[in-house]
């Protein structure tokens, strides 16, 4: 069996109702904590919106859950690309 490879990933996050999503996001983000090498955040509380910003090394399969997951978080968008 193959091993899987890991690779970075960059992480956009928008989250348009910083209300009520953030904490959600926040509590995800914790979790895969493990995998996050970089992490950016700027709040416009003005607006409810908040920005992320994430540099993540994992495996595709690992990303994907990860990415899910916070596109099911209602107001919240989400872009991820491979680096490498």
């Amino acid at each position: 069996m193959e091993e899987k490879k890991e690779r970075y990933y960059t992480v956009d996050i928008i989250v348009h109702d910083r209300e009520n999503a953030y904490s959600k996001v926040n509590e995800l983000l914790h979790q895969y904590a493990d995998i996050i090498k970089l992490r950016v955040g700027y709040p416009v509380p003005d607006e409810n919106i908040a920005i992320v910003f994430l540099i993540v090394k994992t495996t595709n399969d690992n990303m994907g859950a990860f990415t899910g997951k916070l596109g099911n978080i209602k107001g919240v968008k989400v872009k991820s690309v491979a680096v490498n």
